[in-house]
C-alpha cells in the first residue's frame, strides 16, 4: 500500500507510519490532498481529485469538515504518542 502523504507538512512529520497505516482510505485522500503539491492546487482541483480518489461526490464544505475532523483525531493521536513517551 503506497501512502502519498506530505509529512513535512506541519505536524503530520511527527506521526509515526503506523498511525498513518491505520487511516481510511477517504482518510488519506484528505491528507494527500491537503498536502504537498496537491495544497497548494485550486480547490476545484482537489475536489476533483477527492472525487476520483473516493468515487463520490466532494463539497468545499464536506472536504474542509473531513480535514477539520481528520487534523483534530491526528492530534490526538500525537498528543497520545507524545504522553507514551
Amino acid at each position: 500500500m503506497k501512502i502519498d502523504i506530505d509529512l513535512k507538512a506541519g505536524f503530520l512529520q511527527e506521526l509515526k507510519r503506523e498511525v498513518l497505516a491505520t487511516l481510511t482510505p477517504e482518510e488519506r485522500a484528505i491528507i494527500e490532498v491537503s498536502t504537498g503539491e496537491m495544497g497548494n492546487k485550486p480547490d476545484a482541483v482537489k475536489l476533483g481529485w477527492l472525487k476520483m480518489r473516493t468515487k463520490e461526490p466532494w463539497t468545499k464544505q464536506q472536504y474542509m469538515r473531513a480535514l477539520d475532523a481528520l487534523m483534530k483525531k491526528l492530534k490526538a493521536e500525537l498528543e497520545a504518542q507524545s504522553a507514551k513517551g
